[in-house]
């Protein structure tokens, strides 16, 4: 009795788990990947060796995650910030140990924090000069030889400048207010066409900017850089072609995948600084193909079965009895019967259909750029046969008979291309090898099909090829010769086989993102060089200090800065929009500042696909004495306004209109940033920036 029962316990126990199975899947199909994990995770733990369930709440786990961080993303593009969060943390909750998402959460939350941990120059000069870098000062001379201004500047910042013997003495004049020690030597340097080296600290050379004296005088070094995520020999091309006039000498190691550079201290920044941008992890890309055989076999059986019978003919007379009589008179000709007889006949109509079937769904995975290949059938050996000499110098009488393997079955290659805007490239090409004919004999002849396309996807969006269409027709007829091929009546001496096998492949294709290469707004900056910075010299710097630290900011969106007050401030009106596609739109940037501005510079840009800005209208400021420098190009603008030395209240209240072009469907993000103002003391004034969301239906 005990046993009993505890076989009807298990066997309730298998119906519960079949069920739960079974309702998992259900839930997974339909995309409702939390609930599916929930319901495989309760299955897990009442049968935790069942590996079928494992990998089931794996990729309902994976399936979770995926989406939850597309959500995220998609609310932080709609400014969304609680909801992404939300996302986020469901993300998270799912894959815990995940260190991308988390950095990705963590700069989201804490943007600041995310700026001020960038990686740090690591190139510094073996000697550095004992100048503050925000000590300013202001000079005035009037025809006053050059070497005695270069002293002048000198005397000021404690530093003793001497010259080399060929460096040229003229007469200049030099007005400059509020600079720095550096930015008044690089224009020293650029007027007299020279260059300097720092030999000690309070001591600098100026020597000619010719071949010679350069080879002589500049500071070189040499410099390693390990590469993470682009090949050695990549990094060598791009850095030969971009810094081709640098005279670098460029080494590579391709079991440390890495450069060694030779060159003066200013190339090496700049490579520093161009290798952070390039070395970067390519877009990862999982590919979810789902192939599906559609079998359509459809056999029609038409028509009479006359078995294993033979058509019999008897004569005779009838007797009384009902009976033929074997027994003929020749008088009695007249009055005797003749039959005919006929097996059964049996009348088929026989109509079958096959189902459908999963020939296969893999999930691919591999990086942007790179090839995936995916191949399900068989190998088929194709006999060659070569006539070879029995003995050397003979004629070539004998058969060697060898063997090549021949595919069979499904080939796929899928190429993804991983665009920012959440879209992906996929370069695909499907071919189908099949025995068309002689399966049985020794020459089989082989059928192929192929599509080879490209098509662009939205990540998640799935895309379905098929046509791929195969048809094999046989047929036969058995019956009475002669009466089984007449019309019509044909059917009731004969039957006809008709076998008709169509088989049609379908393709469905959905790509979603696993990783992106990050690029931040940094990133999309220029790398300065030349003019901006010195080319063998630059300003001290202490341990964790930016080299460009002391020098003027550049406007930056991402820049890390002291929080603007509540009234130094940009909107955009209206603040959101919605509008038709194929649409202008007119768009007013106000700027509210307190304080009187003596210049200001702003950048706005309208992201999104289909967006185009026409024009930015700035007569209001014209009108009040304001001067305007601004460049329109495409989807973005920079204006930059002066208001003279004394400063001028009048950017208060002041509009901008910008007119701009909506041609596509979606969504897009209207931003002012970068904005960069001083007042009368050459003091930086925090203007906050803003943003306008826009949906075109």
């Amino acid at each position: 009795m005990a046993f009993l029962l505890a076989a009807l316990l298990v066997w309730q126990g298998c119906l519960t788990t079949t069920s739960g199975l079974r309702q998992a899947r259900e839930l997974y199909t339909a995309g409702d990947y939390d609930q599916a994990s929930e319901i495989l995770q309760k299955a897990a733990a009442e049968s935790p060796r069942n590996e079928e369930i494992k990998t089931l709440l794996f990729r309902a786990q994976l399936g979770s995650y995926l989406q939850h961080r597309q959500l995220a993303r998609a609310r932080r593009r709609d400014n969304d910030r609680a909801a992404a969060l939300r996302e986020y943390q469901r993300a998270l909750a799912v894959f815990p140990g995940n260190r991308e998402l988390q950095s990705e959460y963590d700069a989201y939350v804490n943007p600041k924090k995310a700026v001020a941990e960038k990686p740090q120059p690591t190139i510094v000069p073996p000697v550095q000069l004992r100048v503050r870098p925000d000590e300013k000062v202001s000079l005035s001379l009037r025809n006053t030889p050059i070497t005695n201004i270069f002293k002048s500047l000198g005397r000021t910042f404690n530093v003793n400048f001497i010259f080399d013997k060929d460096f040229r003495d003229f007469l200049h004049s030099l007005e400059i207010e509020n600079t720095g020690f550096y930015e008044i030597l690089r224009v020293l340097c650029m007027v007299s066409s020279s260059q300097y080296r720092v030999l000690d600290p309070t001591t600098v050379i100026v020597y000619p900017d010719i071949f010679a004296k350069k080879k002589a005088f500049d500071l070189r070094g040499i410099k390693t850089f390990y590469l993470s995520d682009i090949k050695a020999e990549d990094a060598r091309k791009l850095v030969q072609t971009v810094f081709r006039d640098e005279q670098l000498l460029i080494q590579e190691d391709p079991n440390l995948n890495a450069l060694v550079i030779r060159g003066d201290f200013q190339s090496l920044a700049d490579v520093e600084r161009f290798l952070g941008r390039i070395d970067k992890g390519k877009s990862e890309v999982e590919v979810h193909i789902e192939i599906l055989e559609i079998n359509r076999t459809l056999i029609s059986k038409l028509g009479a079965d006359f078995a294993s019978g033979t058509v019999g003919l008897a004569a005779g007379v009838l007797g009384e009895d009902g009976k033929v009589s074997s027994t003929m008179n020749v008088d009695e000709l007249g009055g005797t019967n003749f039959f005919m007889t006929i097996p059964t006949v049996a009348m088929n109509f026989l109509e079958s259909d096959s189902n459908n079937k999963i020939l296969a769904k893999p999930n691919l995975r591999g990086l942007d750029g790179e090839e995936i290949s995916f191949m399900v059938g068989d190998e088929v050996p194709i006999p060659e046969t070569q006539f070879q000499a029995i003995a050397a110098g003979g004629i070539n009488s004998s058969p060697v008979t060898t063997y090549r393997y021949r595919n069979v079955g499904v080939e796929i290659k899928v190429t993804p291309f991983v665009h920012q805007n959440n879209e992906v490239t996929l370069k695909t090409k499907l071919t189908i090898n099949f025995i068309s004919s002689g399966a049985s004999s020794s020459f089989p002849t082989f059928g192929k099909r192929e599509i080879e396309n490209k098509i662009r996807l939205k990540e998640g969006e799935t895309n379905i090829i098929g046509g791929l269409i195969r048809d094999d027709i046989r047929g036969s007829i058995n019956g009475i010769p002669g009466l089984s091929k007449i019309p019509l009546l044909g059917k009731l001496f004969g039957r006809s086989d008709r076998d008709i096998s169509q088989t049609d492949l379908i393709f469905s294709i959905t790509p979603k993102v696993i990783r992106r290469t990050p690029v931040s707004a940094e990133d999309n900056q220029a790398i300065w060089s030349g003019g901006l910075q010195p080319a063998s010299g630059l300003a001290p710097m202490e341990p964790g200090r930016d080299e460009t630290e002391g020098e003027e900011p550049p406007a930056s969106d991402q820049e890390e800065a002291p929080e603007a007050s509540a009234g130094d401030r940009v909107t955009i009106d209206p603040a959101q929009a919605a509008l038709p596609a194929n649409s202008d739109a007119f768009f007013t940037v106000r700027i509210d500042a307190q304080a009187p501005l003596a210049s200001l510079a702003l950048r706005g840009s309208i992201s999104g696909a289909g967006c185009e800005i026409l024009e930015v209208n700035t007569d209001s400021l014209s009108a009040k004495g304001v001067k305007v420098l601004k460049n329109v190009s495409g989807n973005g603008f920079d204006l930059g306004l002066s208001l003279g030395d004394a400063g001028s209240p009048a950017l208060a209240g002041a509009a901008i209109q910008v007119k701009a072009k909506f041609s596509a469907k979606g969504r897009c993000q209207f931003t002012v940033g970068g904005i960069s103002a001083y007042d009368a003391k050459r003091n930086r004034v925090e203007i906050a920036g803003a943003s306008c969301p826009i949906t075109v239906e």
